[in-house]
């Protein structure tokens, strides 16, 4: 009775995991930071003939297309102040 009162317990406690979709939001790059969120973005960089898309890691949800390729692209270092991003693919 007490092998079938654990196994239930057991199943029951796999079933609200399961209908919880419990999983890991937190990204990692390869030199160890952590992120929050793992973003695409879209765009077209200036005189591109078509869209551009950027994978990112970031901790800001907030991010555009715009600021994240000014960032990369700008040679003004205060583009890229305060902007904290892993750039995981760009197309």
């Amino acid at each position: 009775m007490k092998k079938i009162t654990t196994m239930l317990g057991i199943l029951i406690l796999l079933a609200i995991l399961t209908a919880c979709n419990i999983k890991n939001n937190d990204y990692t790059d390869p030199n160890g930071n952590e992120y929050k969120y793992k973003l695409e973005l879209t765009g077209t960089l200036p005189n591109a003939s078509k869209e551009s898309k950027y994978i990112i890691l970031a901790n800001d949800n907030t991010l555009t297309f715009e600021k994240v390729a000014k960032s990369i692209y700008s040679s003004n270092s205060k583009d890229q102040d305060g902007i904290d991003f892993y750039i995981l693919s760009s197309e």
